[in-house]
């Protein structure tokens, strides 16, 4: 599959990509560089669920900060 970067510097995900990840108008992407690769990972809506997808442990009152900052 191949996108295009246009003059604006947008690219298009693929419909099906975005409906098996379940991104709207307006979802939020993560953009990093690894290597010679971009990767774009959808953000968590919330600070508990950023928490949980990193695979990290952290003391609960942090915890209780990360979700009290949101």
């Amino acid at each position: 599959m191949e996108t295009t970067i246009s003059s604006k510097g947008q690219i298009v995900i693929p419909k099906h990509i975005r409906d098996l990840l379940g991104l709207q108008p307006g979802s939020a992407l993560a953009v990093t560089v690894s290597g010679n690769k971009i990767v774009l990972l959808p953000k968590p809506k919330n600070a508990l669920a950023a928490l949980v997808n990193t695979g990290k442990t952290m003391p609960l009152r942090n915890i209780r900060r990360e979700i009290k900052g949101e």
